[in-house]
């Protein structure tokens, strides 16, 4: 399917889809077939059919409609299903997930954006829980009563950074133009 994996709110987004063919082998295409895909979420839900043209069909969400997948200052995720009809007959074609970046322009100026992945965040929180415990700010275990609370250890907090340094590494490099999730591997001949 060639509907974007991401948007941004307020864009204007525009894209193709090819003739198709279901898993069960159903041929679904614009000389016979509509093509709509349904997107739902948080919020009230985006139909967007399909413009045949020539042996494919042109979709648009314009830039209200977009704007309204995602109000918030955090990315938004909308499923959708692409489904075929032909008269009577409906068939589902793909379904998928659509994230919707926020619309930055959109939100006030007063509002507090923080535009870091979620990976980010916790990798935040970990280097915070480290500094206030080598500062002596954090107590690793309490009693209150019958409750008590037992922090990890500084090696668990170490290996937890490690582990999230390397995840967000990798998010960042992927987010780059030209990115290839092809791994390089090193053949040597003698």
């Amino acid at each position: 399917m060639q509907i974007p994996a991401h948007i941004n709110a307020g864009d204007t987004v525009a894209w193709a889809e090819p003739p198709l063919v279901t898993r069960l082998g159903v041929a679904v295409a614009p000389s016979a077939w509509s093509l709509r895909f349904a997107l739902r979420g948080a919020a009230t839900g985006l139909d967007v059919t399909g413009t045949p043209d020539g042996n494919q069909w042109l979709f648009s969400i314009n830039a209200a409609q977009s704007a309204a997948l995602n109000t918030g200052p955090a990315t938004t995720l909308w499923y959708w299903q692409a489904v075929g009809i032909n008269g009577t007959d409906q068939v589902t074609v793909s379904k998928g997930v659509l994230k919707v970046r926020p619309n930055l322009a959109g939100l006030a100026t007063t509002a507090t954006f923080d535009g870091s992945s979620p990976n980010e965040q916790i990798l935040a929180a970990i280097d915070r829980e480290i500094k206030a415990r080598i500062n002596g700010g954090a107590t690793l275990e309490y009693t209150i009563g019958q409750r008590s609370l037992k922090k990890e250890s500084l090696a668990v907090l170490m290996n937890l950074r490690t582990q999230y340094r390397r995840i967000v590494r990798t998010e960042r490099r992927a987010s780059k133009p030209g990115f290839s999730d092809l791994q390089t591997i090193g053949i040597t001949f003698r």
